[in-house]
Order: structure tokens, then sequence, then C-alpha cells
């Protein structure tokens, strides 16, 4: 792509970004034939006209409460390759709590026809996907219906787990943040991933890049309670420290097959930028 000037760069960068295809700064400094110091300054000028929002390394959409027929199709294909590594670590039987969120819904579709297992999720999709290869069996918590969201939130959510034992939780991120863990935007999502997680035996986490860096109101999961981390794309270094040195395992896609996963280790130097 030829150079732009500034107005028409910025708004090729936030028809990406808002379509869902991430970009980091890196790639975003070569498709438009600028340096990487002039995409960081175009960020911070449409972050602070409420075009999009930077993380660590590159920007995501600035709705982020975008309904989820929509969120499906962001980073698709990294999602779809976090769903296949999470489905190959599932052992039948395995009774299993899976929240909510696009990067979830991917898993439970990496599911449907592995080993049978019992599900219960706040999110009605989640159980239609694991149905369809009408092999496990799912149980609904019951609450009231976000049409936004697509999941089951209220009291009735919290009475539905309040006596489970769940052999493992697959957690969706909503964002890391780098001196708080996890972090959520919403105080029932933030209560329940507690929740879940002090009740289940072991606790996966999944988050596309774009989750990365990203802000949240409220702290959910400490770094020190996190001991598995499922990505797409390769963290930054301190990212990766801050996990690893807490004791977490990181799963990746491998570069040249998407099927095929590595463990990361501390002394690994991945930057995006």
């Amino acid at each position: 792509m030829s150079k732009l000037p500034a107005a028409g760069r910025h708004q090729n960068i936030v028809s990406l970004v808002n379509g869902g295809h991430g970009m980091s700064i890196a790639a975003m400094a070569e498709a438009f034939g600028v340096s990487t110091e002039t995409v960081r300054r175009d960020l911070v000028a449409l972050e602070r006209n409420g075009a999009l929002r930077r993380v660590y390394g590159g920007a995501i959409p600035s709705d982020r409460k975008a309904p989820l027929e929509d969120r499906v199709l962001m980073e698709r294909a990294g999602k779809q390759a976090i769903g296949r590594k999470v489905s190959s670590l599932i052992e039948a039987d395995q009774w299993i709590f899976m929240t909510g969120g696009s990067s979830v819904l991917a898993v439970a579709e990496a599911m449907r026809d592995g080993p049978t297992v019992s599900v219960m999720t706040n999110m009605p999709a989640i159980g239609e996907a694991l149905q369809a290869g009408q092999r496990h069996r799912v149980h609904f918590t019951g609450g009231e219906y976000n049409a936004s969201s697509k999941m089951l939130i209220g009291d009735e959510v919290f009475d539905a787990i309040a006596t489970c034992s769940f052999d493992l939780s697959i957690v969706g991120v909503y964002g890391l943040d780098e001196r708080f863990g996890l972090v959520e935007e919403t105080r029932h999502n933030m209560r329940l991933k507690l929740q879940i997680v002090s009740q289940s035996r072991d606790a996966i986490y999944v988050a596309d890049h774009t989750k990365i860096g990203a802000p949240g109101r409220y702290q959910s999961i400490p770094f020190k309670d996190i001991s598995t981390f499922v990505t797409d794309e390769q963290l930054a270094p301190r990212f990766t420290a801050l996990l690893t040195e807490a004791g977490a395992s990181i799963l990746y896609p491998d570069t040249a097959d998407d099927a095929t996963f590595h463990v990361s280790s501390a002394a690994e130097n991945p930057d995006h930028e």
C-alpha cells in the first residue's frame, strides 16, 4: 500500500481494527509504509477520538461489547486454533464449567466430537455447539437472558453453581492487565469467574491476542492463580515473564501449523513490535 496522508491512513486503521482484523503496530507500519512511531502517534490520536482502543502492541475495537455474532467473526482463525488446543486437553467424563464468550464458544465447537463430558454453562450457544455432536451432557445455570452477550446472568447463575465441584473450568478472558492479571468489565463476570475457579480442581484461561493488555473495570484472577493460559500469538516478553514467573504454562499455536502447540518458557524473548 502506498503512503497515505494522515486522514486517509486513520480511516484505514479504524476500518481494519473495528472490522475485527487485528494488526500489530509493526504490521500496520509495513502496510502503510510508515514508521512504527508514526503508527503509535496515529493510535494515540484515534483513541483520543474514541475510534479504537490501544493495547500493548496494537489496537482493539472501541466497542468491546459488540453482539456475539459479530465477535465470533473477529480473530476467528486464532480462536479456532485456541479451541483445537483446549479440546485436546479434555479428558473423558470430566465435569466442566465453561464461561461465556466467543473464544470459549470456539472451544465448545472444537469439543463437539471429542471425549464425552458433562458441561455446565451460562451461555446457551455453548450448549448448542456441544450438543451438535450428540455425545455430551449439558446443564444450563438458569438466569436472565442477556440478548447482547447471549449469556445468562443474575442470582440464579450463582445459585446453580453454589454446591458444584468441577474437575475443570474453561474461562474466557476479557483482558489481561500487567498489574492486576485478569480483569473484567462487569461485577457479575468478575464474581462468577472467581467463584467457579475456586470450585474447580483446575482451570484453563483462553484469550486471543487482542485481550492482552486490554483494560477492565474490575480485578478478577491474579497472575499467581493462573495455571494454564492459551492464546493465539506470542506474548510480549513482559507478559510472558509475569505469567511464567507466577507458575503458569502458556500454550501457543505454532507459527508453521496452527494445530501444533508448544509451551512457553520465561527464557523465550518474543516481541510483536
